[in-house]
């Protein structure tokens, strides 16, 4: 007896394709924010000091080596390069997703049928993003009936406004010279922008709701074929 091969449908693909998208920023979120925290531990201005020296063969007796400040110094700079390496995981890995998302439910509501999300990636690790993979208010208009429109609309218009926010930040930074209040716009904007990969995230999740909706109906009609 021939066992009969099962062909996945695409929809079910594409799926798991924005899923993986998923599960990459969520690794990425636990692994940035237990790294953020273990950095906090070894912030030196925190830690209480153990008072001891000794003098090191070649170094001056007068600048007396404190192994314990060296230890905590060391400690801390690994944590804090690890903490940063793993923030940039965290926003590659979210803009992954954030748009990876939009880029399937774009394609779905104009009725493609893509198997698995098309990005590009840069040699640094950053999706380089075709322009179906932005949001439009006209692409988006076969979400209307979907109940969770609401938080989908609020998650996107608060990364945008992050995106916003790292992008005028990015600009004054580039500039020579800064006026105190541009000084200080920057570093507000700065502060705002800190929160992306955050954002971008929470957004993605939402759009990967959106996602399931816009597939009601390419589902409906695959079960009846």
């Amino acid at each position: 007896m021939t066992a009969t091969r099962t062909t996945v449908p695409w929809f079910e693909t594409l799926t798991d394709s924005v899923y993986a998208l998923g599960a990459a920023a969520r690794e990425a979120q636990r692994a940035y924010h237990a790294a953020h925290i273990t950095a906090a531990h070894y912030d030196l201005d925190r830690l209480q000091h153990v008072d001891g020296a000794l003098t090191v063969s070649g170094r001056p007796s007068s600048v007396p080596f404190r192994p314990h400040d060296n230890a905590l110094f060391v400690i801390g700079d690994v944590h804090r390069k690890q903490a940063d390496r793993l923030r940039r995981l965290y926003a590659q890995t979210g803009q992954g997703y954030a748009y990876g998302a939009t880029w399937a439910i774009r394609q779905v509501l104009a009725g493609q049928q893509p198997p698995v999300v098309e990005l590009g990636r840069s040699d640094q690790g950053f999706y380089i993003l075709p322009s179906e993979a932005y949001p439009s208010a006209e692409a988006f208009e076969g979400l209307g009936r979907w109940s969770g429109k609401a938080d989908f609309d609020r998650t996107l218009g608060e990364m945008q406004r992050c995106e916003a926010a790292a992008e005028y930040a990015a600009d004054l930074d580039q500039e020579h010279y800064l006026a105190d209040h541009e000084a200080s716009a920057m570093h507000d904007a700065y502060r705002v922008a800190e929160d992306l990969p955050d954002a971008m995230h929470a957004y993605g999740r939402n759009a990967e709701t959106a996602l399931r909706f816009a597939l009601l109906e390419p589902r409906r009609k695959h079960g009846r074929s």
